[in-house]
């Protein structure tokens, strides 16, 4: 028995990682091509520097195979490159439970063309095309936690009407390729983030190119507030004077409506509100 397993151990070994080829090689062009590229066809920034900046992210994400528990060191990584913490926080989180590129998008995909040529059925463009949309739309609600590529790959074999004991071929195989997997679902995350925040005009540039040192004791008024700043230097004297003519007017219309009127939030404010009472802010009409 020992002699027959170190006989034919090594061919299954082979097989094994000649199956990984099309994932791996799918999941380097989707990392290190196509999110670079979209990256700098919206924003115009160097990709490069982006690398630089989600590296420490990746090197969480790849071992620990949890998109949501990579979440503060994304959060963190992102605030470094020049996102303001609102978005960093937001995009990271959000992309951790939608879209997820690895587990969501490459793995069952590649799942599915996998049993449609084990059958050998002959689809159409147009029904690959369709495979696509599916993979889309199951990826809607995805957990970033360990084995979710599985659960998304049977509702899209589900959905497509492809038989599901196929799935469980790939398992032996499923928790090697989940790393990458994983790296490139938070990295698809950060991406996005720094995407929405250079078209909201709210990247700060200097953090993202490395012109300026980041600093965790700082926060987000302060580490970004230097534009504001100076901005509001620039502007001329009047202009200074109208903004301070409508900062001390608006400060006095809430000083007029917190002493005018007293907020009463209770359930039976209404019922119990006669003559000049004041309800909810507002006095009843006589």
């Amino acid at each position: 028995m020992p002699s027959d397993y170190k006989q034919h151990d090594v061919p299954a070994v082979l097989d094994t990682i000649v199956n990984l080829f099309p994932h791996n090689i799918a999941i380097v062009l989707q990392l290190f091509l196509v999110q670079p590229l979209v990256l700098a066809a919206v924003t115009k920034l160097n990709p490069i520097h982006f690398f630089r900046a989600f590296f420490p992210a990746g090197v969480v994400a790849f071992p620990s195979e949890r998109s949501i528990g990579t979440i503060p060191v994304t959060v963190r990584q992102l605030r470094s490159a020049g996102v303001p913490g609102d978005i960093a926080s937001f995009v990271a989180g959000l992309g951790a439970n939608l879209g997820m590129p690895g587990c969501a998008g490459v793995w069952p995909m590649l799942l599915a063309v996998f049993a449609v040529h084990a059958q050998g059925l002959n689809y159409s463009p147009a029904q690959y095309l369709f495979l696509v949309v599916l993979t889309l739309l199951v990826s809607i609600g995805t957990v970033g936690v360990p084995g979710t590529a599985t659960i998304t790959a049977t509702s899209l074999f589900a959905a497509a009407g492809l038989p599901i004991p196929f799935i469980a071929i790939s398992q032996p195989i499923s928790q090697i390729v989940d790393m990458g997997r994983t790296a490139l679902n938070v990295a698809g995350a950060a991406n996005t983030a720094v995407i929405v925040a250079q078209t909201e005009h709210q990247l700060d540039t200097d953090l993202y190119y490395g012109r300026k040192e980041y600093s965790d004791d700082l926060n987000d008024d302060e580490q970004f507030g230097q534009t504001s700043t100076q901005s509001l230097t620039g502007t001329g004297p009047s202009q200074r004077t109208n903004i301070t003519n409508d900062a001390k007017f608006d400060s006095a219309n809430v000083s007029q409506q917190q002493s005018g009127f007293t907020l009463n939030f209770a359930p039976n404010a209404v019922l119990s509100a006669s003559s000049d009472d004041v309800c909810c802010g507002t006095k009843p009409n006589k």
